[in-house]
């Protein structure tokens, strides 16, 4: 069953075929030992791990058997897992070019808490779970991923101050610590503003009405299910909001 809304079946078959075959293609590419420079290396394994992902996101959106996208997840941890190596690789004069494959990006941002919504709510075991946080890391520096990665059992992790993405994350932050009355509330407004908030940071999460074009994985906010998942909140009141991913939570409907 379709679950996607602004999505047709026939758009999300092709957006898999395609990226589907790339992600075979830039494999192999990156596997050469003799092909790309370590550089090149680094950034197609970076490139492949957001593809895969999106594959994922796309594959949710079509409506695939729940189980079958858990299968997904290890191959996803190994493509993390193949960054590392390659960054590890990088010659001692070009190590700083890691930073920006490491640090906590708006668009990592948002993958990495992508990838722990389906491994919590699909499943996963501890053993991927901690091996996840370990490769994301960044403990400390923001205080809502630092909050969800103790809930998944990283219980010595340290908490930061504050939010790196007060805008749109700030609702969904305030909803770990309030009165069940008004969690509702706090995560419903996180989803109103989320769209609008995350396309103007362009980065290919959400489309508009106005944009031309189905080429997309589907518009979903995995963040605000995997809130409800490990803080054990009532969605009731927004269960029903074209962006929450409900099924992630609760399964499809029989």
């Amino acid at each position: 069953m379709l679950r996607a809304t602004t999505r047709q079946k026939a758009e999300l078959d092709e957006y898999i075929r395609f990226w589907s075959e790339a992600v075979a293609e830039d494999e192999e590419e990156v596997s050469q030992p003799q092909g790309l420079p370590p550089e090149g290396k680094v950034k197609g394994a970076s490139m492949l791990f957001t593809d895969k992902l999106n594959i994922m996101v796309a594959r949710y959106s079509r409506g695939d058997d729940l189980a079958s996208l858990r299968d997904d997840l290890r191959d996803l941890l190994e493509q993390r897992e193949a960054l590392l190596h390659y960054l590890d690789a990088l010659p001692e004069e070009n190590q700083e070019y890691r930073v920006q494959y490491e640090n906590l990006s708006d668009h990592r941002y948002i993958h990495y808490l992508r990838w722990l919504a389906f491994a919590a709510c699909l499943g996963a075991d501890q053993a991927h779970i901690d091996r996840a946080l370990a490769l994301i890391d960044n403990a400390g520096v923001d205080a809502l991923f630092d909050r969800i990665a103790i809930a998944l059992g990283d219980h010595e992790r340290p908490v930061a101050d504050g939010l790196l993405y007060p805008k749109p994350y700030a609702p969904l932050f305030e909803a770990l610590d309030a009165a069940p009355v008004q969690q509702g509330k706090l995560i419903t407004k996180f989803l109103d503003g989320y769209a609008k908030t995350i396309y103007k940071w362009g980065l290919g999460f959400m489309t508009m009405p106005d944009d031309d074009g189905p080429y997309h994985p589907g518009d979903w906010c995995f963040e605000a299910a995997l809130v409800v998942k490990l803080f054990d909140i009532d969605d009731s009141a927004f269960r029903d909001h074209p962006l929450y991913p409900a099924a992630l939570v609760h399964g499809d409907p029989a």
